[in-house]
């Protein structure tokens, strides 16, 4: 297993950026950061971020300075909740951020965006994100959290059609198919007779040239190579 750290770092520049916004009151580190004995390579950047108000603190803006900051965020899922937000990042060097946005009470009501764009666009980021986790996974032998968020990144692809479907149908509502091509179940139909490591990974690997060939109509950049490379070092 690798033993080399990263976090402190990663979290002394996040929370430069972080400085820059006025919104934020106060960061507090949590988990592994904590505690020498459990911070390992594969180990995230845990933060809680509090918040002067309850207005809605834009996290789309704020992964678009991570972005002019690193170039490329990998992937990222956000999770919004009553009094809080969870923003759970990877950025293309590999680090890895959990970082809680915390209300003083209650937040504002601000409309969802429901539209078909960001709908693509939440699950296009939510692949790649997962995609990072695998591997943290994989480097510290769980393969059974491993297989189960590598199936899911394969189930992500196939969502990714049935919404391209669904826009050109103008209906969610299907009562016949059209007996669709579906890429990644000829990809998985590829990997059998290999070690349980290799099986993920292959399905790891697999998944994501799908997700580039889907994603790509929409104006998302590529990202297997990029995994390709972090897969043959377990960068993050």
């Amino acid at each position: 297993m690798k033993n080399n750290t990263w976090q402190p770092k990663a979290k002394d520049t996040l929370e430069k950026i972080l400085s820059k916004f006025s919104e934020i009151k106060k960061i507090e580190a949590k988990g592994s950061l904590l505690d020498e004995n459990m911070l390992d390579f594969y180990s995230d950047v845990d933060l809680e971020i509090y918040l002067y108000s309850n207005a809605v603190f834009d996290l789309k803006k704020f992964v678009s300075e991570l972005s002019e900051q690193f170039g490329m965020v990998f992937g990222y899922e956000i999770h919004r909740h009553r009094d809080n937000d969870t923003l759970r990042i990877c950025l293309q060097n590999g680090w890895r951020f959990d970082l809680s946005f915390i209300y003083p009470g209650e937040k504002e009501v601000s409309p969802e965006d429901d539209s078909f764009e960001s709908k693509i666009d939440g699950i296009v980021n939510s692949f790649w994100f997962l995609s990072s986790m695998v591997l943290a996974k994989l480097g510290r032998g769980d393969y059974l959290v491993a297989s189960h968020l590598a199936l899911e990144m394969c189930q992500l692809t196939i969502i990714m059609q049935m919404l391209i479907r669904d826009r050109a149908k103008n209906t969610s509502i299907h009562r016949f198919g059209d007996r669709e091509n579906v890429p990644v179940l000829h990809s998985l139909a590829q990997i059998l007779g290999q070690n349980d490591e290799g099986l993920i990974r292959d399905m790891l690997l697999h998944a994501a040239e799908c997700m580039d060939n889907i994603a790509s109509d929409f104006g998302h950049a590529p990202r297997e190579k990029i995994l390709a490379k972090m897969t043959e070092n377990l960068i993050i």
